[in-house]
């Protein structure tokens, strides 16, 4: 680690925040540690900010070097809280653009699935994805759990044009409200609050020329709600926008610092060095049972551009990181996952399934 830091006693930090009226309790909020692996960081919605990093980490075992907490500004930790692997000190890194070397752990806000989730502010325009939005009823208990207050007491609710419909909170004050305009459009001084729905972001891997499957691809107001769902980040709080000819069309991750962007070039070809982030196909995709001479029709099958999705939302992953693709006698055609380590393939010949691959097939 690099660049300068500075020891906070807790007892000091305590006072400060007490001053400030900043409350660091985390009022019940579940944390975990996530494993000390090269590029392991937090979500950016699911990050523990520095008021909260000394109880969150010491509920997980960690400790106060010299009753310290270490504060500071490093490329080659996690960004926000983590413990160091050899003693599990309790650190806080102020840089948002580093890189966990895999020495760190960091801590995280844990998030079981169907969880509310939170969307950075700054961006005009930006919102849930279509059919993440919270209700009303629900919004209080949502917002809460991501740290939103009532102010004075109250859950504001109104019709507003400036801010987004559904749940939100106010990014100044962490105030929960409503908004029952559905036409209303996030000035950018507002936090939606989200919650995982029937169609989920998806991220590709790198590959020349992969994109999104058609119909596929989410607008440029919902790309920093699916990007921050699949670990990307605001590259110094920004989200880049471009009109680029070697990258994806629609909302994409560069996987070297997750960085969100978005691409409007509709002729845009990814050179191979970023991830596009997609709707999930799960609603149309049927993973059929691995048995001999089982295939998808031939109306049924996936194109190979369109594989990895399809067969990643219904539990298909990518063994080392690749789409397997050949010509087998011996598996189905198309698109498949293997029943052992359900491995993506793609079987460019027209195959005869041995029972040991279970096809990846458009539903209906």
């Amino acid at each position: 680690m690099r660049k300068r830091n500075a020891l906070v006693p807790f007892a000091l930090l305590v006072q400060i925040l007490s001053l400030h009226g900043v409350n660091a309790d985390l009022e019940g909020v579940e944390v975990r540690l996530v494993p000390a692996e090269k590029g392991n960081r937090c979500k950016t919605y699911l990050q523990i900010s520095q008021e909260d990093c000394v109880e969150a980490a010491e509920s997980l075992g960690g400790n106060l070097r010299h009753g310290y907490l270490i504060v500071g500004d490093w490329d080659r930790t996690p960004y926000s809280c983590f413990l160091a692997r050899d003693d599990k000190a309790i650190h806080f890194n102020t840089n948002p653009d580093a890189v966990n070397n895999g020495m760190f752990e960091p801590v995280c806000i844990k998030q079981e699935e169907g969880e509310a989730y939170l969307i950075p502010y700054r961006y005009r325009g930006t919102k849930c994805i279509s059919g993440n939005d919270v209700s009303q009823d629900d919004c209080i208990v949502a917002a809460k759990s991501l740290g939103g207050r009532l102010r004075n007491r109250s859950f504001l609710v109104g019709n507003w044009g400036t801010t987004p419909a559904g749940c939100f909170l106010e990014a100044s004050d962490k105030a929960i409200h409503f908004g029952t305009n559905p036409d209303g459009v996030n000035a950018g001084y507002f936090q939606p609050v989200c919650a995982p729905g029937e169609i989920t972001p998806t991220l590709l891997p790198r590959g020349d020329g992969r994109k999104c499957a058609e119909m596929h691809d989410y607008s440029v107001d919902e790309c920093i709600a699916a990007g921050s769902a699949v670990g990307g980040t605001l590259r110094h709080g920004r989200f880049p926008i471009g009109y680029w000819s070697t990258a994806p069309n629609g909302c994409f991750l560069d996987p070297s610092d997750n960085a969100i962007h978005y691409g409007h070039n509709r002729n845009g070809v990814n050179m191979g060095v970023f991830q596009p982030v997609c709707k999930s196909m799960a609603t149309e995709v049927n993973l059929l049972p691995a048995e001999a001479d089982f295939t998808c029709t031939e109306e049924q099958h996936f194109s190979e551009d369109d594989c990895i999705i399809a067969a990643a939302s219904v539990g298909g992953v990518l063994r080392g990181g690749y789409l397997i693709a050949g010509s087998w006698g011996h598996a189905p055609p198309g698109c498949f996952i293997e029943a052992g380590d359900k491995a993506i393939h793609f079987n460019r010949i027209d195959g005869s399934n041995n029972g040991a691959f279970q096809s990846v097939c458009l539903d209906g």
